[in-house]
């Protein structure tokens, strides 16, 4: 008997089915630590019938399945398959080849085989025993177990040469036999009790026995009792069974008279069948009639309630129409109200900006008068200067009046740009250039009226900021020109 071949499948770390050949000799398995090797030893052991999980390094038996990994997926399937050869017929079975298989799934379920056909872990045990195989025996020998051979305890050392020297097999057929006995003397105890539990069973046995041959007894003389009420009840039955006949014999001589009268009561209850059925179609003929003359009415009443209700709606919308052309009627007038009086504005604000042009021209024409009159006031420079008090003050109010005037004017031409906005637009731009150009010609005329040589020369003496900022707002921030004499006479200044 010699190991040929073992395959293994989804075991531990062994994932794909691997076989691995061992030819005669001696057959090592050389690796680095983690690679792999005691694995094998470990599916030798389990597919001998290894049954306890801490054997195999595990906590559990399912944990000898794959488990995965981070590149492949796990297995619900562990099975390991050891072929040996028997040519010189020490395993028990009639075959030179001999593969044992385990195979073990995710759900608990465990099988064994023996070439290929199912079997018991106790078959396997007892085919291999004596040849040194085993879960137990020395074919896997572990640094544990050389420590045991080592090992001062002679118990240790016992178990393993007896094992080696084959005398477990015939430990086991003694612990078996040993266990055979105990179930034969558990087996006559309960043989006993079942012996005296029969024995009970047959004293009541007989007791009933005794009963029912008592029942028989009774249940005869019930017989000849009933045979005997039965005779007198079937001489009664006879003497029933001639007057009965007797009543037919009448009934069959009366039978002619009474067919007949039942072919009356037919004949009647055909013709009142017939009158029912003409009744009952008059009925459904003038239900019909009923019918259709009020689904009429109903469609009269909604015809009625639709043309009332389109009267309604025609009524509405005539006086919503007649509402409508009156509201226009209105708007109408009052359009052409507001185009009569937009006109009559256009024609006074057209009016307006000619007396403005005109007083455009008559302030030019006294800035030329006040410019000559100018040389004049410069020999009254010291009656201007006591009387600048009074021209500052003057001066304020005139700036009043210039921006109350500006501001009557700004609504004047925005009253007007609005309204020629609506003709052309072209000629807002220059009625807005027309506004500002009458505006600083007027400021500059009512100051050349207050006595100064030049508009954008300010007044001489002293001026406050305030002052200082509207004279160059007015005259466009421009720096006042110096006249041509460096003194000035003191002059009388014209009146505003």
């Amino acid at each position: 008997m010699r190991l040929t071949k073992l395959e293994i499948h989804g075991f531990k770390s062994f994932a794909d089915r691997i076989e691995m050949a061992f030819e005669p000799g001696v057959t090592a398995i050389v690796g680095p630590n983690g690679c792999g090797k005691s694995n094998v030893s470990d599916a030798v052991r389990w597919v001998l019938g290894e049954q306890r999980a801490k054997a195999l390094r595990g906590a559990k038996m399912e944990e000898v399945i794959f488990q995965g990994s981070s590149a492949r997926r796990a297995v619900n399937v562990a099975e390991v398959s050891l072929h040996f050869e028997n040519d010189d017929g020490s395993l028990g079975i009639p075959f030179r080849e001999v593969v044992i298989t385990r195979r073990l799934s995710r759900s608990g379920e465990s099988d064994y085989f023996l070439n290929s056909s199912p079997c018991r872990l106790r078959d396997i045990h007892d085919m291999v025993r004596g040849t040194g195989l085993g879960a137990d025996s020395g074919v896997v020998i572990e640094a544990k177990m050389v420590d045991a051979l080592l090992s001062d305890r002679p118990d240790d050392r016992r178990e393993l040469f007896e094992e080696a020297a084959g005398v477990g097999l015939y430990r086991d057929r003694k612990r078996s036999a040993e266990r055979r006995l105990e179930e034969t003397a558990a087996d006559l105890a309960r043989i006993d009790d079942l012996i005296s539990e029969v024995q009970s069973q047959v004293r009541s046995l007989a007791r009933q026995r005794k009963r029912a041959e008592r029942h028989g007894e009774l249940m005869a003389r019930r017989f000849t009792l009933e045979v005997a009420h039965a005779s007198r009840e079937m001489d009664a039955w006879r003497g029933d069974l001639l007057r009965l006949e007797e009543r037919v014999a009448t009934l069959r001589n009366e039978l002619p008279a009474e067919e007949e009268r039942l072919r009356a009561a037919e004949s009647a209850r055909d013709a009142a069948l017939a009158a029912r059925t003409t009744a009952e179609a008059r009925r459904t003929e003038l239900g019909r009639l009923v019918t259709d003359q009020r689904e009429s009415t109903q469609q009269l009443r909604g015809e009625i309630a639709v043309a009332e209700e389109r009267l309604r709606n025609s009524t509405s919308r005539r006086e919503r129409a007649e509402e409508e052309r009156r509201e226009g009627d209105a708007i109408a007038g009052r359009v052409s109200t507001e185009l009569e009086r937009a006109a009559s504005e256009l024609v006074q604000l057209e009016t307006a900006l000619a007396t403005a042009d005109e007083a455009l021209s008559s302030h030019a024409r006294r800035e030329e008068e006040v410019r000559a009159a100018l040389s004049v006031a410069r020999s009254n420079v010291e009656q201007g200067d006591r009387e600048l008090r009074e021209l500052r003050e003057e001066l304020h109010r005139a700036d009043l009046d210039r921006q109350s005037s500006e501001r009557e004017r700004s609504e004047i031409v925005a009253r007007r740009t609005t309204l020629e906005a609506e003709q052309a637009q072209p000629l807002a731009r220059n009625h807005v250039c027309r506004g500002t150009l009458l505006s600083r010609s007027q400021y500059r005329t009512d100051v050349e009226d207050w006595g100064y040589q030049d508009a954008r020369q300010p007044p001489f003496g002293s001026m406050t900021a305030e002052e200082t900022a509207q004279w160059n707002a007015a005259t466009d921030g421009s720096t006042p020109q110096k006249t041509s004499n460096e003194s000035l006479s003191k002059v009388g200044r014209p009146r505003v």
